[in-house]
């Protein structure tokens, strides 16, 4: 049997007396591609780092492939790419030489770098801008940089958090589409956003925080047949209901 891609077992995460993330179990297998929303301060940046391996949690198990994130962080954590919503990109570096550092820190072999780095260049439009420094590289091409770093290895599991904030159209959609073809390939994907209609149109499933608890977790085939029903006619109105705003917004 294939090991879950990731599995928290009752993850609880604190901040003095403020509970971020309570008792979280989730299972994400390989091969999905798993939208995380909530509002603001629901816990999903704070679950993504600790499984990234930034944060330590108060209690509870994180596993990645099967590998205890805690007992084994060097290990599990070469299985994990994550971008988070606060990017700290080395910007003394240009573009080619970031990801070039990015492949030998995840264990790329030197002659398959440029196999891999070309078309994820081309893939971000980064191609002409490979040998600017990235502190001079606009938000939108720094956040494209990361998502490129995040795919070289590949990772089993890829953590975006807010990753599509600031792209192009144009953009988002080649980066969409490469995501879905890292999922068919096996990859898993755990993806935090904000916009709700992305989420809708290309994950297969669906996890909800309100307050640092697991609210809603739903295949996405299963909302859309509700969708379709009119109740409720689409995952904004979904999110709404179960984060208690819609009459806020009535």
């Amino acid at each position: 049997m294939t090991e879950p891609a990731l599995e928290l077992d009752g993850l609880t995460k604190s901040y003095r007396k403020l509970k971020a993330v309570e008792d979280l179990s989730l299972i994400v297998r390989p091969g999905e591609f798993v939208g995380f929303i909530g509002p603001n301060g629901a816990g999903k940046s704070t679950t993504m780092g600790c499984i990234a391996g930034v944060l330590n949690p108060n209690s509870g198990a994180i596993r990645v492939g099967g590998l205890d994130v805690l007992a084994e962080p060097v290990e599990a954590r070469r299985r994990v790419s994550f971008v988070p919503q606060r990017l700290e990109l080395q910007g003394y570096l240009t573009g080619q030489e970031y990801l070039e550092f990015v492949a030998a820190v995840r264990g790329v072999p030197e002659g398959e770098r440029a196999e891999q780095i070309e078309p994820l260049l081309e893939l971000c439009e980064l191609t002409r801008a490979r040998n600017r420094l990235v502190k001079e590289y606009s938000g939108g091409m720094a956040r494209k940089l990361a998502i490129s770093a995040a795919l070289l290895g590949p990772p089993d599991l890829l953590l975006l958090d807010e990753s599509f904030v600031g792209l192009d159209p144009e953009s988002t959609y080649r980066i969409r589409e490469r995501l879905r073809a890292f999922c068919e390939g096996g990859g898993a994907i755990l993806l935090s956003s904000h916009i709700l209609d992305m989420v809708q149109a290309i994950c297969d499933r669906v996890v909800m925080l309100v307050d640092g608890e697991l609210k809603l977790d739903a295949e996405m085939e299963d909302l859309r047949a509700q969708f379709d029903a009119g109740d409720p006619p689409d995952l904004t109105h979904m999110y709404l209901r179960e984060a208690g705003k819609l009459d806020a917004v009535s």
